[in-house]
């Protein structure tokens, strides 16, 4: 099934990468560079998931993860954030009283599409 996802990366050849390789997969994909505009179309269209890097110039994923939760609460579970942390790092994200999902780099296409597939079915 095709979902609408919006990706949130600064790097450049990140964002490129997920483009590409998320179309390819089928889906519909937005892309912005940092906050104001993931904000401007979060305000445009509704995503089924929000792949957002955790730590960003300007506006870090957490903060962005408050936007969303206070301006579209509905959107909030759809959030997956993406992280360079080294995996002897654990990582929990919790906001709100739920775990957020987060992809350590590197990641498999297989592992990405399945947090995509895992983030769809929650929500339902």
């Amino acid at each position: 099934m095709a979902y609408r996802i919006l990706v949130v990366e600064d790097e450049a050849v990140l964002r490129e990468l997920l483009d590409v390789t998320l179309r390819w997969a089928g889906h519909h994909v937005d892309t912005a560079v940092g906050r104001r505009q993931a904000l401007e179309l979060l305000a445009e269209h509704s995503y089924n998931v929000i792949l957002s890097n955790l730590h960003k110039p300007g506006m870090s994923g957490e903060a962005l993860y408050r936007r969303i939760e206070h301006g579209w609460p509905h959107l909030a579970p759809r959030v997956v954030f993406v992280t360079g942390a080294s995996p002897s790092t654990p990582f929990q994200a919790q906001f709100g009283g739920r775990p957020v999902p987060v992809l350590t780099k590197p990641y498999t296409l297989e592992r990405l599409l399945q947090v995509i597939e895992d983030v769809v079915a929650r929500d339902v």
